[in-house]
């Protein structure tokens, strides 16, 4: 479904209102026939079989930080209520499937109680691309990721790693964050470099909005909000037992 040239999504709870600027490709029906272009035509996504030598070095993609101690706050708002979630860069680099990553750990702050809720694990390669090896959830609590509600790791079971943001994003890009049959089958597709993003706190410009589906959960449409030096700021669940997540605010440890 096209939309006009500007185009304006209003999330279920008022606490924040997305504003896209140019032609945007919006999901309409329950998984995407095709998901665009690479962008990065010269590697395969999702990826049998990482290369280390491709992960050497000290790149990083602006959009999607990973520097240890960083901390992101954020809100999230259900039909139920609402909720603190935290997402911190731990340090070390686990190695997954043979390469070094970097581990994010989310929980969840509740009722008085901090929750694990989920570790995942990424790494940058020498072009600022962040590839997604894998998840750790909770054995029972919530589920953050409506696209992704089960653990996996990159060179387990068949499962392979993808590309959860490019290290220079182009409107239209498209591929696999993951992949693994029957568990994760997420993929992205960048729909604006100039979203404007408002939450109760801020007014972020210029961001990156991807639209995220999966054929496992083709009722939901996910779309994510970057900005760069800051990293995701908002995400929305358009589902109809729809979501939000916004940005209350982070710090670098």
């Amino acid at each position: 479904m096209t939309r006009a040239a500007a185009w304006t999504a209003r999330a279920a709870f008022p606490a924040m209102a997305m504003a896209l600027a140019g032609g945007v490709l919006a999901g309409c029906g329950a998984s995407p026939a095709h998901v665009g272009p690479a962008g990065i035509d010269e590697l395969t996504i999702p990826t049998p079989s990482p290369d280390p030598s491709d992960f050497t070095g000290s790149a990083e993609n602006a959009w999607f930080p990973l520097r240890p101690g960083r901390r992101w706050t954020y809100r999230q708002e259900l039909p139920t209520g609402s909720r603190t979630l935290v997402a911190t860069v731990l340090p070390g680099r686990p190695a997954v499937d043979g390469i070094p990553t970097r581990a994010v750990r989310w929980q969840v702050l509740e009722g008085g109680r901090t929750r694990f809720a989920m570790l995942r694990w990424y790494a940058v390669d020498a072009a600022g691309n962040v590839w997604w090896f894998g998840q750790r959830l909770a054995s029972s609590g919530p589920s953050l990721d409506p696209l992704a509600r089960r653990s996996w790791t990159a060179g387990v079971h068949g499962a392979e790693a993808g590309v959860v943001l490019t290290g220079t994003p182009r409107q239209g890009d498209g591929y696999l964050n993951a992949s693994r049959r029957g568990v994760v089958e997420r993929r992205s597709t960048v729909e604006t470099l100039s979203a404007t993003v408002v939450t109760k706190t801020q007014t972020y410009r210029h961001a990156v909005a991807t639209l995220d589906l999966s054929t496992l959960a083709p009722l939901h449409v996910v779309r994510t909000y970057y900005v760069r030096n800051v990293g995701m700021v908002a995400q929305s669940d358009t589902e109809s037992l729809s979501s939000t997540i916004w940005l209350l605010r982070m710090s670098n440890g």
